[in-house]
């Protein structure tokens, strides 16, 4: 199987059709598209990588789009049988200073040492209240709405862990340009930003993550239960991503997209969402009538069509054996 998250198409048929509903107040549990779990006014979700820091924002961003406030996390740390004393104490370090930050409270975990793994894996689920965060009526017309770039997060791991072999055809201040602060993968400002433009013109949220934006996109389609149409040079992207993915022959718009979201708003929204956000942002397409996820290649001389298709792997572990 591909590396990285299950794609769409095993976890639907293997996984998610197998969850059985037992809790009645359950507003939201397992499905394409579902950032969170929401269970009468609780809310939980979950972050997983082989790095502390990418497991705790992939958690946040998900909390993010729920408008939920972090109220606890739990760690799980799942290491292999070299790792030492120390490193499990560096491994706390991180995640308390995260935790500080945030004024967050850690409730506790699990952590295990074992011969089944031969590298270090996090799982931080975090938990929080909100007070209605059900999916509101999306017509055909709403719009749709990126904050944040493409293959943000795919491409800061490329540029750093293959610079060497990158400074054979760009300067190493190029590839300098391709690297972002960590704090660039994380989602609440840019939520919190939608927010206070649009208010409740805000339908649905969903963060960018696996699969890149192109996934995103395909997830979005299915959740809302619609067709999209999307104008492909709308989508906000870095031109090192563009060049770092075409040296290693990956397409960029299906390159991990952390740091990025989605929102869906009524289509009478009208706001130069640039200048009201204040970060890069842009309408990239709208809700259609009917089911196809569809994007807008070429020019109004040659449009192109290509139909989005569910999330099979990402491109990243092209070029990353392993994270």
């Amino acid at each position: 199987m591909e590396l990285g998250t299950l794609n769409e198409l095993v976890n639907t048929r293997s996984v998610i059709k197998h969850i059985r509903r037992h809790n009645k107040d359950m507003r939201q549990g397992a499905g394409i598209g579902n950032d969170f779990s929401l269970t009468g006014n609780i809310v939980s979700c979950e972050g997983v990588s082989s790095i502390t820091y990418i497991a705790w924002v992939k958690a946040m961003n998900n909390l993010a789009v729920s408008c939920a406030k972090p109220e606890g996390v739990r760690i799980v740390m799942l290491l292999p049988e070299s790792i030492s004393e120390a490193d499990i104490k560096l491994y706390m370090k991180e995640f308390n200073h995260l935790a500080d930050e945030g004024d967050i409270q850690i409730l506790g975990g699990h952590t295990e040492v074992s011969r089944a793994y031969n590298k270090a894996s996090f799982i931080v689920t975090v938990f929080g209240f909100v007070a209605d965060r059900d999916i509101k009526s999306i017509s055909p017309g709403d719009r749709i709405i990126m904050l944040g770039y493409a293959g943000l997060m795919g491409t800061d791991i490329i540029a750093r862990s293959k610079k060497d072999e990158l400074g054979k055809r760009f300067a190493y201040s190029y590839i300098e340009g391709a690297y972002f602060n960590k704090e660039e993968y994380a989602i609440r400002d840019k939520v919190r930003s939608l927010i206070d433009t649009f208010g409740e013109d805000v339908l649905y949220m969903h963060d960018v993550s696996h699969g890149g934006i192109y996934g995103a996109l395909w997830q979005l389609g299915v959740k809302i239960k619609h067709g999209i149409n999307i104008n492909h040079a709308d989508i906000p992207i870095k031109q090192e991503t563009v060049e770092i993915s075409e040296f290693f022959n990956i397409n960029p718009y299906m390159l991990d997209g952390t740091g990025a979201v989605l929102a869906v708003v009524r289509s009478e929204s009208d706001i130069e969402v640039n200048k009201a956000t204040g970060i890069p942002a842009a309408f990239i397409g709208k809700v259609t009538k009917d089911n196809n996820k569809v994007v807008m290649l070429g020019d109004e001389k040659e449009p192109e069509q290509r139909f989005l298709s569910p999330i099979k792997g990402d491109e990243l572990y092209k070029v990353i054996e392993r994270l």
